[in-house]
């Protein structure tokens, strides 16, 4: 049996693992991962801006580009995140723009086989600092959508398709991403390109580094139908095969969006998620798989509902993991005093006293999946100071 992903965290301190450790691979074994010949469990927060960010704007002369709001995060933001998400028990963080960076002049690819240096910048610092904090990785090499990072659609536009999803998202020409060879090309010469740069921080690629303990194929990937699951079978052994050819030793997730049965049987998948968005303990049970999940409900019992989500993932031995959407931090080293917040209604703020109980919640939860032990409700919770100056990464 493959693994399920439900995205979620271990818990130790900052600088517990030592360098030896750093360097052993994730690996699984049926449907249970292992970390130095012990189970592991991929529990985290998404923290997608972490290569390219859409949330702050920089201080003049920073490069900036106004149309999409894009801009790189500061250092200081990316290793604040890194000792939160150890403050609140997690093992690994699954990022978009550590994979996800195309099409708009800041993006690691602006055009097609066009390669911006600079954008490496921050990808490499994000690598580095979770390695240094004893985090893993969750990448997505590609999105469903057409925002500010990019996805599919730059490589359908780049190879003579000008579509876009807000006019062209139910048009079956989408399906030449999967199908069209010239496209199909272009997204594994893009993939090479990130598997294969070297960080210089670790002096290690992407493809060799452990930090990245896996790759997905894309987020919420489907078809020309929302959520219609129609992402060819062979599309995912071709992207599969090159992943694990560059990385042998990288796990590899299917990232259609919901659990597609016909893809249970593809040898190069290791790992089988989906997104819940309202969490759902019956859609759950049949998937046995989650990927990310919205934490923010409307009703009065969304602590209650959260906790019983909970306690269905900490009790099933098939999900190896759980990630909510999604984390941010304060503005540092600009404005320690200011929260950064996302438009979506989900962000959540360690060290904001309005998402504290929440904060409390999931990081019981992340320490029992990680650990199997378990935290009072009201423990107090580390403190994580904001860097208005950059720290020094933290000694194994």
């Amino acid at each position: 049996m493959k693994s399920l992903l439900v995205l979620a965290a271990l818990s130790s301190l900052p600088g517990v693992l030592t360098q030896g450790i750093r360097d052993v691979p994730v690996t699984r074994s049926g449907s249970v991962l292992y970390l130095d010949g012990s189970p592991w469990r991929a529990v985290g927060p998404n923290v997608y801006w972490l290569g390219l960010d859409e949330n702050v704007i920089p201080p003049a002369g920073e490069p900036f580009y106004a149309p999409l709001n894009a801009s790189y995060p500061t250092r200081e933001r990316i290793t604040e995140i890194m000792a939160v998400v150890k403050a609140m028990g997690g093992t690994m963080i699954r990022s978009h723009t550590l994979g996800v960076s195309t099409g708009n002049p800041l993006s690691l690819m602006p055009t097609g086989g066009k390669v911006n240096e600079a954008a490496f910048d921050a990808i490499d610092w994000a690598v580095y600092q979770a390695r240094m904090y004893g985090l893993r990785l969750m990448v997505p090499l590609t999105d469903n959508f057409d925002y500010y990072h990019g996805g599919k659609y730059d490589f359908l536009r780049w190879n003579g398709f000008n579509l876009s999803r807000a006019r062209d998202e139910r048009n079956p020409a989408v399906q030449n991403f999967y199908t069209n060879s010239d496209v199909v090309a272009a997204f594994k010469e893009y993939i090479q390109i990130l598997l294969t740069h070297v960080n210089p921080w670790t002096n290690l690629t992407y493809a060799e580094d452990p930090t990245i303990f896996a790759y997905e194929t894309g987020n919420e990937l489907c078809g020309p139908v929302w959520k219609d699951q129609n992402v060819p079978v062979e599309w995912i052994q071709e992207i599969g095969r090159l992943v694990k050819k560059l990385g042998p030793q990288k796990l590899f997730v299917d990232g259609t969006y919901g659990v597609n049965r016909s893809h249970l049987a593809i040898d190069e998948v290791d790992i089988y998620s989906n997104h819940y968005y309202p969490i759902s303990i019956n859609v759950l049970r049949q998937d046995l798989a989650l990927g990310e999940y919205g934490w923010n409900r409307a009703s009065s019992t969304a602590d209650d509902d959260l906790a019983s989500w909970f306690r269905e993932i900490e009790k099933s031995p098939a999900i190896i993991g759980d990630a909510f959407w999604s984390l941010f931090g304060r503005d540092a080293p600009n404005a320690c005093n200011r929260f950064v917040d996302h438009a979506d209604g989900l962000t959540m703020q360690y060290g904001n006293p309005a998402h504290e109980t929440r904060i409390q919640l999931v990081r019981q939860h992340f320490v029992k999946m990680s650990q199997g032990t378990t935290i009072a409700a009201d423990a107090a919770l580390p403190a994580v100071p904001c860097l208005a100056a950059l720290a020094p990464a933290p000694e194994s």
